[in-house]
């Protein structure tokens, strides 16, 4: 559950109740879709009264249901065991869903997602080498499209995570540089492709991985959350502010895989030396190791068997994951020092290698950066699959939980 929330709730009707609802549907949802009738009222902490009232209006619009036999609840608050009986809620089968894509370097991910983060059903498509543009967004909305016929649930919207900086007014992909793509006016293309007026938000991959760990994995409860991701190449980041996304003026801030790690370092595309996507993704471990780094396409499994040979102790994979490491833990030095965050998450191939590299991060961390010394910050393995689709899927879940809306159903 989250912490418990303030509340000015003074009776059971008009906007006061409204907010009930809103709100007790959203620690629902940040509870993964269930839990007692206890525990919510407990977190609201509006009174069992209102609290009632706001759960009735849920079960009316066909947000959520509520099990007919109370569960009696342990003192650990599980929800059984001895103690006073106490109702479970979930999350209702006539609740809105939301279609969710992520384009990566090398698949086509389209996800059905319901409130509380459930990911109910998933396909994949491969991506070929320079993928052209038009065919892509074809196969997108091809697949959206068909998860929404076949859904049985009234859909929300359309969220998209795109594997580059994403303009918050207009959905525009900046550069899906790994895609080898000019800017793409993702939005617009999506709603082009779609036969329903469904809405389409449109986030950078880092970021919305980002909200989903805050939301539902290993970042829940984080004030200042600092993410970081590498899957097939580059490094992607985020950070996660009371709960809302960091994005700059525009949405195109948190860019660390271009921030320095090693000032003497190898020159990098964006013109700079030594950056941290340069020195400390996927290509620069294979490089560690003496092992190509291309082609792109597979070298995220590549890059595991390595992890997976440095487990086993090989010397040559260990030395490469100790360099990799030590640059890591430059760069994230440098970061603490400029944003103060109180919990790091490292995801994708980064979540896979820290195990290995946790002593070497720590002391780069407890060298360079001063804020560091003074108070620790944690380092965590991100805990979630699918992130990035589950964020894509908050973007659009935000509507329902603030406006209680359900959708009619496609025909």
């Amino acid at each position: 559950m989250t912490p418990p929330l303030s509340s000015s709730i003074i009776g059971p009707s008009g906007n006061d109740s409204a907010n009930n609802a809103s709100r007790l549907l959203t620690l629902l949802h940040h509870a993964g879709g269930e839990a007692t009738r206890a525990e919510l009222t407990a977190e609201l902490g509006c009174g069992r009264s209102a609290a009632g009232y706001a759960l009735s209006d849920l079960v009316n619009r066909g947000l959520v249901r509520v099990d007919d036999r109370p569960t009696a609840r342990r003192g650990d608050g599980s929800g059984s065991g001895p103690g006073r009986p106490s109702h479970h809620v979930h999350v209702a089968a006539t609740s809105p869903v939301a279609l969710a894509a992520h384009l990566r370097v090398d698949t086509l991910d389209v996800a059905v997602i319901e409130l509380g983060g459930r990911v109910l059903r998933v396909e994949r498509e491969p991506i070929e080498v320079r993928p052209d543009v038009a065919s892509i967004f074809l196969r997108i909305t091809r697949l959206l499209r068909k998860l929404g016929r076949e859904a049985g649930r009234p859909i929300a919207g359309i969220g998209v995570s795109m594997p580059s900086p994403v303009r918050t007014e207009d959905g525009y992909a900046l550069e899906p540089r790994h895609l080898e793509w000019a800017g793409v006016p993702t939005r617009d293309l999506v709603r082009e492709g779609l036969d329903e007026p469904w809405p389409v938000h449109v986030g950078n991959d880092a970021n919305l991985a980002a909200l989903a760990e805050h939301r539902h994995g290993a970042g829940r409860g984080a004030h200042q959350l600092l993410y970081l991701t590498t899957e097939h190449i580059g490094i992607g980041g985020a950070l996660i502010t009371e709960g809302t996304v960091f994005g700059g003026a525009r949405g195109y801030a948190m860019e660390v895989g271009h921030t320095t790690a090693d000032a003497d370092g190898p020159r990098c595309s964006c013109g700079s030396r030594g950056c941290l996507e340069l020195v400390a993704d996927t290509r620069a471990l294979m490089r560690a190791a003496y092992l190509p780094d291309s082609p792109v396409t597979g070298i995220e499994y590549r890059a595991r068997v390595l992890i997976e040979a440095a487990e086993r102790g090989d010397p040559a994979a260990t030395q490469a994951v100790d360099h990799i490491s030590t640059l890591l833990g430059s760069g994230i030095a440098g970061l603490i020092n400029v944003l103060d965050p109180d919990r790091i998450l490292l995801g994708g191939l980064l979540a896979k290698l820290y195990p290995l590299g946790a002593a070497r991060i720590a002391a780069e961390m407890a060298e360079r950066s001063f804020l560091e010394r003074a108070v620790p910050v944690p380092v965590l393995p991100a805990t979630l699959d699918c992130a990035a689709l589950l964020g894509a899927a908050e973007l659009v879940l935000d509507h329902v939980l603030q406006t209680l809306q359900v959708p009619a159903p496609a025909e």
